[in-house]
């Protein structure tokens, strides 16, 4: 038996069974979307992006010895671990960005947003990636 993807629609999959002899089949951007480990597609933020940044800030701030007025996210991807990894682009002041990398635990466990790692220097244009 294989089993493919049929249709990917947000976080939601159906699967199919063909018999073993049927191709398997699956595009790049359904791999990006749904393997665990694999790195999402860069999206705009949404609000709830925003309340994780708004969380971690105060980590970020001790950890970067800064004091940001502006912490805004733009955009982020996401990475399926045990839990969410998130990357994200925020915007600090007029002209500077800093890339998060905050990790979400499973809602079972109880656990609030926390910051993996960071990177300053950032502008508006450079691309987010893993890190």
């Amino acid at each position: 038996m294989c089993v493919y993807i049929c249709e990917v629609s947000g976080d939601f999959a159906q699967t199919a069974e063909l018999p073993s002899s049927e191709p398997l089949i699956i595009s790049e951007k359904s791999l990006a979307t749904m393997m665990p480990g694999g790195l999402s597609d860069t999206k705009p933020a949404t609000p709830e992006v925003q309340q994780l940044v708004n969380q971690v800030k105060p980590q970020f701030e001790s950890r970067a010895n800064m004091n940001c007025v502006v912490f805004t996210a733009i955009v982020y991807k996401t990475q399926v671990v045990a839990g969410i990894m998130y990357f994200i682009k925020v915007q600090v002041s007029d002209a500077d960005y800093v890339h998060l990398k905050v990790f979400q635990s499973l809602p079972y466990e109880n656990q609030g947003p926390s910051l993996v790692s960071f990177q300053t220097g950032k502008t508006r244009d450079d691309p987010l990636t893993y890190f």
